[in-house]
Order: C-alpha cells, then sequence, then structure tokens
C-alpha cells in the first residue's frame, strides 16, 4: 500500500518536470516488447521558382476591343496595333515641337492652337476673329474631345429637342437659298394670310387638307393666295420647322429676332453657324447636305462629330491620306495598285477603314455609347492615349515614298471678264481645277487622293497709287516643293491695296492681322508649301530659280475654293491643306527648321489716319531632304485669247459709266484687253481727283466673286477687295 501511494508523487514530479522544459529520462523498456524504430525526416521541398518580374512599359496603353478596355500594353513596341492619343493637348505634326528624342523647337503657332482646340479666346486677334467663328473644325482646328463631351451632354439635355417635328424638314423636296431678307418677310406674312383663308374655306366647303378649296366665288387677290400656297406651305413649313431646331439649340443667341417662316438675314446666318459647327461646306442655305444633317437628331450629329474628329487623329497617326475620292481612273478602270504577290489591289479607303476601325473598337455605336466612351476618360490615364488592333497598310508605305503632285488647272479663261457696261461677261466653267497627290510604286504612278484647288484670276493691285485690274497667273510647268510651313505668315506686297491690309473693328480700323498670320484665317491658313521653279545642270543637280510667290496652301475661303480665284496660288481647304501636309512629313525624309525670323513694317494711310502694320514672327519651316516634285498642268484653254492679258487694265467707275484711266480719261476695254481712249461722258459729271480712279480700292471687288458667300461674322468683317494669295 505504501507503494501505491507514492506513485501519484512520481507522475506530479515528471508533469512538474516536463513543465518546466526539462526532458526527463525516457521510460525503461517493457519488459517483453519491442522498441518502435524512430520514422525517417521528410526531405525539404525544394523552393518555388522565383516569380519574374512583371516587364517594364514604357509607354502603357489600354487596348480597346468591342467597345471595352482590355489588356494593357506598351504601344511602343507592341505589334499589331494603333495608338490613338485622345488629350487635350493633342495636334498635328505640324504643330509639334521636336521629334522623338530631338531637340525642342519652339512653335509659337502651337499654344494659340491648342487654347482655340479647347474652345477658348485668346485675348488678341487670334481670339477676336475665334469669337466670331465659333466653330473651328472647318477651318482647321478641330475642337478636343472634352469640348465635345460637353456638347454632347448638352444636347442629351436638351428637354426643347425631344418636342421637335422634324418631319417637314424630312418631307421636304429640293432646296432653299437665301435671296433677299425684306421679300422672304413679306412672302412668310403672305403665307400666313393664305393659309388662314385656307382653313376658314375648308370648313365652310366641308372638306379637309390637302384638299384644296374651290376659288370661284373668291376675289382676284384671295384666289391668287390659294392659288400660291401648295408651293408656298412646304417651304414656309420647312423653314419653321428649320428655326424651330435652331432656336432650340441656341443658334439665336444674341442675334437680330426671326421672323417664323422666313427665310430672313438671322436665319441665314443661323444656318451658316450651324454649318460651321457641323463641317458643312455651305453657303447658309438649305442645301442637299445641310437638309440632310438638319434631318438628323443634334445628339446623332454630335456623335458624329466626335467620330470625325477621332478619325482624323487617326489618318494622322496612320501617315494616311486616301479618302476614296480617287476610286476609278478617268477611262473607267478601278483605281489599283500592284500587291505583294503581283496582282492587283484596290487602293485602300484609309479613312473609312480607321473610322470603322475606331468605332468598332470603341462602340460608338450611338450616342448613348459615344457619351459613355467621353465618360470614361478619367479610367484611361494621364497620357490619355489608348490602342486598337491596326488597319492594314498598304504595301506602298514606306518612310520615303515616291510622291509627287499633279494639279489640273482644269478650264482656264484668259479674256478680261467685263463688257462695255462694267457688268461680268459669263465665262463658264465644267472643269474646276484639282490637285492629285500620286506615289510611284513598282513602275506604276498610282493616285492616293484628289482635291478641289483654285488657280489665279482677275484681281485688284495697287498701280501707281490706283487700284486696278491685274491677271495673276497660275504658271504651268514643273515646279518643287522644297519646303513646307506651318503657321505661314502673308507678307503683302506694295501692291496690295491700302484698305486690303486693314480692318475695321468695334474700335475702328485696325491693322488686318487676321490676313497676314500666322492665323488659321491668314492668307496661307494654317500651312503652305512653297513652289519653287529649277533646272538641272549637267550634273543632273536641281539648281532653284527664284520664287514666283506660288504655294499651295490652306485657306478659310472654302467657298473660293468652289467657285472662284486666287491670286495665283492653290488653295485647298484648311483641315484638307493639314492632312496632306502631314502626310507628306510622315512620307518623305525632312528636316526641322523651326520658326522663320521676320520683320517687315509697313505704314498704311486711310482716312487721314496712319496705321503700322508689323509682322514679327514667322512661320515653323520643314525642309524637304528631297523636295516634291510638282506637274502644274496647263488646263483647257476657253475663249478667243489664249495667252494672258499682262498690262493692268482700268477699273469701271459706275458713276461715270466708263472705265477711268490713272491720268484722268475714260475709255472702253475689250475682251482681249485692248484700252480704247473715249470723251469723257456728258452726263457723268466732274469725277472727283480729275477723275482718276479711287487710290483706296473702294468699292472693287475681284473678278470671279459673284457667288454667294456666307455671312460674314461681326464683328470682323473681311475687307474688300480680299488679297488671299
Amino acid at each position: 500500500m505504501r507503494g501505491i501511494r507514492s506513485w501519484p508523487v512520481l507522475v506530479a514530479s515528471f508533469v512538474v518536470l516536463a513543465a518546466c522544459g526539462d526532458h526527463p529520462a525516457a521510460p525503461p523498456p517493457v519488459t517483453g516488447t519491442t522498441a518502435m524504430p524512430t520514422p525517417p525526416t521528410p526531405p525539404t521541398p525544394p523552393a518555388p521558382a522565383p516569380t519574374p518580374p512583371a516587364p517594364v512599359l514604357h509607354e502603357p496603353v489600354v487596348v480597346y476591343e468591342a467597345g471595352a478596355a482590355g489588356r494593357t500594353v506598351d504601344a511602343a513596341s507592341e505589334p499589331g496595333i494603333m495608338v490613338l492619343d485622345i488629350g487635350d493637348d493633342w495636334t498635328p505634326y505640324l504643330f509639334t515641337e521636336s521629334d522623338v528624342g530631338g531637340v525642342v523647337m519652339r512653335q509659337p503657332y502651337r499654344p494659340t492652337y491648342l487654347a482655340l482646340a479647347r474652345g477658348e479666346f485668346p485675348d488678341d486677334y487670334h481670339g477676336e476673329r475665334a469669337r466670331s467663328d465659333k466653330y473651328l473644325e472647318l477651318y482647321g482646328i478641330p475642337p478636343t474631345l472634352t469640348v465635345l463631351r460637353a456638347r454632347l451632354e448638352h444636347m442629351s439635355s436638351l428637354a426643347c429637342a425631344r418636342s421637335l417635328d422634324l418631319q417637314p424638314i424630312v418631307d421636304f423636296q429640293g432646296t432653299m437659298a437665301f435671296e433677299d431678307s425684306a421679300r422672304a418677310v413679306a412672302q412668310a406674312r403672305r403665307f400666313i394670310q393664305a393659309d388662314h383663308l385656307v382653313a376658314r374655306l375648308r370648313t365652310a366647303q366641308g372638306i379637309a387638307a390637302p384638299a384644296m378649296p374651290t376659288t370661284a366665288d373668291l376675289a382676284r387677290a384671295d384666289a391668287d393666295l390659294v392659288r400660291d400656297f401648295p408651293r408656298a406651305e412646304p417651304r414656309f413649313k420647312l423653314v419653321a420647322a428649320v428655326q424651330a431646331r435652331l432656336q432650340c439649340e441656341g443658334y439665336f443667341e444674341g442675334r437680330r429676332a426671326f421672323v417664323r417662316g422666313a427665310f430672313d438675314a438671322t436665319t441665314h446666318e443661323a444656318i451658316a453657324e450651324f454649318e460651321r459647327r457641323h463641317r458643312l461646306l455651305g453657303f447658309g442655305n438649305l442645301g442637299r447636305e445641310t437638309l440632310g444633317a438638319l434631318r438628323k437628331s443634334s445628339v446623332v450629329l454630335e456623335q458624329e462629330a466626335v467620330i470625325r474628329v477621332l478619325t482624323e487623329r487617326g489618318m494622322h497617326q496612320v501617315g494616311a491620306i486616301e479618302d476614296g475620292s480617287v476610286v476609278t481612273l478617268a477611262e473607267g478602270r478601278p483605281n489599283t495598285y500592284p500587291g505583294p504577290d503581283g496582282r492587283d489591289v484596290p487602293v485602300p479607303n484609309m479613312e473609312r477603314a480607321i473610322r470603322e476601325r475606331i468605332v468598332g473598337a470603341l462602340g460608338l455605336t450611338t450616342p448613348e455609347a459615344t457619351l459613355a466612351f467621353l465618360r470614361s476618360f478619367e479610367t484611361i490615364g494621364p497620357i490619355r492615349k489608348l490602342a486598337m488592333a491596326d488597319v492594314a497598310r498598304p504595301a506602298y508605305y514606306s518612310a520615303d515614298m515616291e510622291l509627287s503632285i499633279e494639279i489640273d488647272r482644269g478650264d482656264v479663261w484668259y479674256e478680261f471678264p467685263y463688257d462695255e457696261h462694267g457688268v461680268e461677261r459669263p465665262q463658264g466653267v465644267d472643269r474646276r481645277p484639282n490637285l492629285t497627290v500620286f506615289v510611284t510604286y513598282q513602275g506604276r504612278k498610282i493616285p492616293l487622293a484628289r482635291f478641289g484647288t483654285t488657280i489665279g484670276g482677275w484681281r485688284t493691285e495697287f498701280v501707281d497709287g490706283v487700284v486696278m485690274w491685274a491677271y495673276k497667273e497660275s504658271p504651268a510647268g514643273s515646279v518643287l516643293w522644297e519646303k513646307i510651313v506651318s503657321s505661314p505668315v502673308w507678307l503683302p506686297p506694295e501692291s496690295a491695296p491700302p484698305r486690303s491690309l486693314l480692318v475695321r473693328g468695334a474700335h475702328g480700323w485696325a491693322p488686318n492681322r487676321h490676313e497676314t498670320g500666322p492665323s488659321y484665317a491668314s492668307a496661307y491658313g494654317l500651312v503652305a508649301a512653297y513652289h519653287r521653279p529649277f533646272v538641272r545642270d549637267a550634273a543632273g543637280q536641281v539648281q532653284f530659280r527664284g520664287d514666283q510667290g506660288i504655294r499651295t496652301h490652306g485657306s478659310v475661303d472654302y467657298m473660293s475654293i468652289a467657285r472662284r480665284h486666287s491670286h495665283g496660288c492653290h488653295r485647298l481647304h484648311n483641315h484638307m491643306a493639314v492632312r496632306l501636309m502631314s502626310f507628306v512629313l510622315a512620307h518623305r525624309p525632312h528636316r526641322r527648321e523651326g520658326e522663320d525670323e521676320v520683320h517687315y513694317s509697313r505704314t498704311v494711310e486711310l482716312e487721314g489716319h496712319s496705321y503700322t502694320l508689323s509682322v514679327n514672327q514667322g512661320g515653323y519651316e520643314f525642309a524637304l531632304l528631297r523636295p516634291v516634285p510638282v506637274e502644274v498642268l496647263t488646263g483647257r484653254i476657253l475663249g478667243e485669247r489664249t495667252v494672258p492679258i499682262t498690262e493692268n487694265l482700268p477699273r469701271f467707275d459706275t458713276a461715270v459709266g466708263a472705265y477711268v484711266l490713272p491720268d484722268g480719261g475714260a475709255a472702253t476695254v475689250d475682251r482681249n484687253g485692248t484700252v480704247t481712249p473715249i470723251p469723257w461722258p456728258l452726263d457723268a459729271g466732274v469725277p472727283l481727283d480729275g477723275g482718276a480712279a479711287r487710290p483706296d480700292g473702294g468699292g472693287a471687288h475681284d473678278a470671279g466673286l459673284s457667288a454667294p458667300v456666307a455671312p460674314a461674322p461681326a464683328p470682323a468683317p473681311t475687307p474688300e477687295p480680299t488679297l488671299e494669295p
């Protein structure tokens, strides 16, 4: 019993020892049993392989597909993608300041370009003009996507848009032009009177529209109202529907009141602003293209603006020019080039391909989806670039393409365009001038794109103190584009009429910096390529021979490209000139030379005051290391005369009833430019200054300027006559 009682003490002692961390001796083995072997220690598993570091993305961009953001890749090295810059600081290459890794060479117009694209109006002559024009895409400066998002947001919120009746616009057949404001108001009031009369007669005769009442018992005046009603009704309803839409969207703000149903001057100006907003080449009239846009909802038009601006950025990114303007050749064959396998391949419409890729990748299929994309900017990242699957590039693309330009002068008249009464003679033109871009590839000359342009004609010129007519030739023959200049300036020659160098603003006359530039509205627009005559020496080297003053350049006067003449230069729509010159620089070796140093000053006297026009900022030059050959074709000479008239000719003075010579004498001028002095007309009275032509150029206009002109936006009227080259 004593041994049994001592057991708990032993156990307790063991527990205590174990609890203190000491290791007790192993108990003796139990008699008759075998000790268990110690299990082997398991091997240590190998350490996992280290995770490779994530690749360094020097220019990370998100790839979009079917409207959704996907993987992030390195724009600098990822193959098969097209990178699109959607930032507010994007400009075409022409307005950049350095090449990749290159030295920054300040582009002085770039800050102005960016400010205008953001919808800002600088406190200088740039802002003064832009505040009047308001929408600058048609003039070569597309709005930023931030501006477009605000526009689409605003149009989506317009309650009045949901109640608009656009059916009269949809139903209208034909076109309608602005003619005379007073006449339009009278016609609208006459229609309202007829409308009330027809309504009463329908009720009295128990008929309903569109049936017309009988007029047998009506007075002549009332019968005439009823007779004219069916033709006047769709025109009145069209204008009223257009006015309702324009009023809803804010185009009448700050303008004179309009008369409902009257195509008056206020409506004409509002339509012109609508056209500028949506890059329509219109005249403030209800033409086919403008009516087509008015038939669409405002949010659809803003969706199209977003797609159009993104497509333009894509064209610049790819370095593309092909826009579907040369689908077939003159003989009717399709326009093709030799593919890699030797078979002919159609020249692609790169503009359409880029547009379709952007719409599909970003999901811009509806106004709502487009607005959702624009609202997602904050998730794209600070560099504001994205990517998508690339478009197929034609095989002829390279960094040094065999480019050439052909300018067809079209139909050319050398005859003096005014008759013995100073009335403009008809000089019909069936073939307008055009400019075609070619590439020579595998021995074939392939047209890529074609644009309308201008040639010279009869313009006013300051000669020995008076303004006279001069024919400004666009010389035919071979020249070279030696350099391309963005934001160019035009330095007026001494022959420029003094009044053309001034513009009347809110505070009176001032130097016309809009004309000299740099400005989107300058005589040379946003970009110019300089034509240089040349010869080749015995070794075949090019030797340049002076400067004839001829340029291919942009222009805000988009109507002149369709109907009128220049001072000899070849004008293009500003946005097309920027696209063309950017394409040339993308595919032709060149050297960035930067801002040209200019010091120009001229004092102009007008109405007893002196005005000094100074230009101290030149254009931004890119020198083409291989100049681009340009061939100016003779075109088709019309009329009796086959060579230009080289003499300056007097202008017709309506107060005198004759052409007035610089010495004060009267004369006639025939179509060949022959000046014949005549006695001073007996009923003309005594002319000022002894009959000499007025020196200020007042009241003159240039030949070929009789086409309709869109309303000049106040308060920056265009001087008369214009001297745009």
